[in-house]
């Protein structure tokens, strides 16, 4: 019997639904509002750094290498993504969102708030913190189509002058890929952090809700 051609569709729709739900994570992060970023740009780089012990607390403080967003900055990255893969190039991910109690184990370690936001508590509950808390930020670089990284001015997570928007000392070819990227990032509404040439916030930010949903 020929199956129906109406069912083709509908049969299609669901196993997007059902792709989309496996990658949902946790029922707590669900029920805040964040996203896989990867359900909307499948071909995103991660490399999240805070899931290995290749960041600056020489730990893996993420029981998971995933990255999650609220629904309108994952759609913002996954433009962004949209536009400089038709250029050959493509996003890499270092870090999205960030649990509560683990921005206070970072600020523990460099409480300086021109890297590290600081979290503050009132009765017992998160009153400020960073944009990463309320699944509004993103630490992005850029790669090439093979996925290798182009040369940027400073390492990731470099607590330094190096890593600073603009930085004149870095080379030329350091200069040009930090104004692509935010270039590019600006354009689909993401505000770059001046101490760092990767971290952006999407706009919109103040509306969403300080969080300590666990990624596990």
């Amino acid at each position: 019997m020929t199956r129906p051609r109406r069912l083709v569709p509908l049969c299609f729709a669901l196993i997007l639904i059902l792709a989309a739900a496996s990658r949902a994570g946790t029922p707590e992060l669900a029920a805040a509002g964040l996203v896989d970023v990867t359900s909307l740009a499948p071909d995103i780089v991660l490399d999240i750094r805070y899931a290995t012990d290749n960041n600056f607390t020489r730990a893996a403080v993420y029981p998971v290498a995933a990255c999650y967003l609220r629904l309108d900055a994952a759609k913002r990255l996954a433009e962004v993504q949209a536009e400089l893969r038709a250029r050959g190039l493509g996003l890499k991910v270092f870090d999205c969102y960030r649990p509560f109690s683990i921005q206070k184990k970072f600020w523990a370690l460099v409480p300086d708030e021109r890297y590290v936001a600081k979290p503050v508590e009132e009765n017992g509950r998160p009153a400020a913190g960073s944009k990463h808390n309320r699944g509004a930020a993103v630490d992005v670089t850029l790669v090439d189509a093979s996925g290798n990284e182009l040369e940027m001015p400073s390492p990731f997570d470099d607590f330094s002058e190096k890593a600073h928007r603009g930085n004149t000392g870095a080379s030329p070819t350091a200069q040009t890929n930090e104004r692509l990227l935010e270039e590019a990032m600006t354009k689909h509404g993401f505000t770059g952090l001046p101490t760092e040439w990767w971290h952006f916030d999407a706009e919109g930010w103040e509306s969403d809700g300080l969080l300590d949903a666990p990624l596990n």
